[in-house]
Formats: C-alpha cells, sequence, structure tokens
C-alpha cells in the first residue's frame, strides 16, 4: 500500500478548500516551478494511492466517496458534509459500478457521480470532481479538461477566464502552466489562487 507523501511546507489551511499559499511570487514560471518542488509528489502520491490495483471496485468507490485519504482521514474538501450523506453517495455508487466501468473518458465518469450527487446535496462539484478523479485513477479516465470549482475557480480567474466556464483546455493557460497536467493545474489554481491574484495586481 501506498504511503502519504511527507507535509508540504505550506501547512496552513483554510475548511473545505486547498492549502492556500501565501509566499510572494513574482512570476507565473515561479508559481509553476513551487507547485512542481512542493506539491506535485503530494499529488502524484494520491493517484497513486487512490489507483491502487489491489483493491475492489467496491472498495475504491468506499474510500473515493467517503473521501478517505491515505492515512485512514477525510480528506479536507469533504471535511464538512455530514457522513451519512457520503454513505448515500457511496451506495448509490455501488449500484452504477458497470456504467463507471464501461466509461472511456474522465468527462463520462464525471457525468455519473455528478448525476449521483444531483439526488443528494446541492453545489456538490468539487466533491464530483474530487470523488470522479479519485475512482478514475483506479479505473484508467484522467481529465483531459482543467475543470474550474471552488478555489480553482478563484485562481483561474485571476488568470483571466470568466468565472461561469465550467472547464477548458490546458492549452488556454499561459505558457508556464503547459509544464503541468491537467489534473494539476486544476490543483496548483486552488493552492495558489492568492498568490495569483496578487501578481495579477502587480
Amino acid at each position: 500500500m501506498n504511503t502519504c507523501a511527507p507535509p508540504r511546507r505550506h501547512s496552513r489551511k483554510s475548511p473545505g478548500d486547498c492549502p492556500p499559499n501565501k509566499r510572494p511570487f513574482h512570476s507565473l514560471e515561479e508559481i509553476v516551478q513551487d507547485y512542481i518542488d512542493n506539491c506535485r509528489p503530494r499529488a502524484k502520491c494520491e493517484m497513486e494511492y487512490f489507483g491502487d490495483h489491489t483493491r475492489t471496485m467496491p472498495q475504491a468507490i468506499r474510500i473515493a466517496a467517503l473521501a478517505i485519504n491515505c492515512k485512514g482521514k477525510r480528506h479536507s474538501h469533504q471535511r464538512r458534509i455530514p457522513r451519512d450523506k457520503l454513505k448515500r453517495f457511496r451506495l448509490r455508487l455501488l449500484r452504477r459500478s458497470k456504467a463507471l466501468r464501461s466509461c472511456k473518458s474522465f468527462h463520462e465518469l464525471m457525468a455519473i457521480t455528478e448525476k449521483v450527487a444531483a439526488g443528494i446535496w446541492r453545489h456538490s462539484e468539487l466533491t464530483v470532481y474530487d470523488t470522479t478523479h479519485r475512482i478514475g485513477a483506479l479505473l484508467g479516465p484522467r481529465p483531459k479538461y482543467v475543470y474550474l470549482h471552488a478555489g480553482t475557480r478563484e485562481g483561474a480567474k485571476a488568470l483571466g477566464f470568466k468565472g461561469t466556464v465550467p472547464f477548458t483546455l490546458p492549452r488556454e493557460f499561459p505558457k508556464p502552466f503547459r509544464k503541468l497536467k491537467p489534473y494539476e493545474i486544476e490543483d496548483c489554481l486552488c493552492i495558489y489562487k492568492d498568490a495569483l491574484k496578487l501578481l495579477r495586481h502587480r
């Protein structure tokens, strides 16, 4: 079983959101490089944990829907959601196991997760994305787009994207971001949203 990477040096957290980064940066290149140096190992470790092929599909859906990280704790993004709702989410996703396995793309996976979540709670876009990403780590489909939600949307808006856009292509981001995979861009936008806002107003 994979173990988690050590905590990042940016340890301050806000409830239900990505750990913010308050360090001053002078360019997008610096932000992206800081993500690569300090956050990529953690993101890679998470994907290896959720993509552990020794698990059965029911086991994978359980840890994905209940947001159980590699330390056996609830992921900060889903910490505020009542456990009974996450349990209902898990059970309903289990009923869609066959449909999930048949998906050929992340977008298809997300459509199923989104439909299931819509019957349980409102404003679930972050949980839908996270859960889809966790299940996709096991089944294979990875994001080809950068999905915008919560803190990620704030980071994208700091780069000039409209807040109403649900997702966008990686190539539409500034050149420094092309060093990152789509899911890493999503992660980076969330973690460094405050730094991106400050950079924009320099």
